[in-house]
């Protein structure tokens, strides 16, 4: 049974990746620089959204929620989370706690 225990522990990987615009080449500034993604692993868990989140416009009950813990950079709603190597857009951020430094973060995502 400790195989059984073993495989169900096991869980997708979840990522956060983000992609800003490098900076143009001074020679042609009018040209805007390449796009660059980083890619941020997170300590993650993805369940169904809880119902005390679901208000039926933007989050719905068929919704997703990942709870992860803070990454090395500031998340932010133009952020996007690759989980199992499908990409999905956050409808919502919510650090843990409300107010003064995160330790955790909620989102929300299309289920």
């Amino acid at each position: 049974m400790a195989g059984f225990y073993d495989e169900m522990q096991e869980q997708g990987v979840v990522m956060l990746t983000r992609t800003v615009t490098a900076p143009p080449d001074p020679s042609t500034p009018w040209i805007p620089g390449e796009p660059v993604t980083t890619v941020y692993p997170l300590d993650a868990v993805m369940r169904r959204v809880s119902q005390k989140y679901v208000d039926g416009t933007l989050t719905v009950a068929t919704d997703n929620q990942i709870t992860f813990a803070v990454p090395s950079i500031v998340s932010a709603m133009t952020d996007t989370l690759v989980i199992d190597g499908v990409e999905l857009v956050m409808k919502d951020l919510r650090p843990i706690p409300p107010a003064g430094t995160p330790v955790a973060y909620i989102t929300f995502v299309a289920g």
